[in-house]
């Protein structure tokens, strides 16, 4: 009975570990800024979808790109980089956590501060 109690404990600390990697996911694009992640995805050389609707978790494709996330280029499209499909998983698992959108009101385009990213 009791070695049942310390594997419960230990696998209870396995768990909180796992479940703080989660909270804490760092963006492969846009130098780790969620709200221009959310709001234009990946920049180039890795544009190639484009958020619709963040909270819904939406895009639209970039020609000449696949619609669907896929790294194989196929006959009527080309591939996703490694970065852009990651991110896309990213996108669709971070960005609607934040329940609602809201409007870039700086003075400099939302890409340009406080650095070009």
């Amino acid at each position: 009975m009791k070695s049942w109690i310390g594997m419960l404990m230990l696998a209870g600390c396995f768990a909180g570990q796992a479940a703080a990697q989660i909270k804490g996911v760092t963006l492969v694009c846009r130098m780790n800024d969620p709200f221009l992640f959310c709001s234009d995805g990946c920049a180039d050389p890795d544009h190639h979808w484009a958020p619709l609707d963040p909270i819904q978790a939406t895009i639209k494709p970039v020609v000449p790109y696949c619609p669907f996330p896929t790294t194989a280029d196929t006959n009527y499209c080309k591939g996703w980089s490694q970065r852009a499909f990651t991110a896309y998983f990213q996108y669709v698992s971070v960005c609607p956590k934040a329940n609602k959108t809201g409007e870039w009101t700086g003075k400099k385009p939302a890409d340009m501060v406080p650095f070009k990213h």
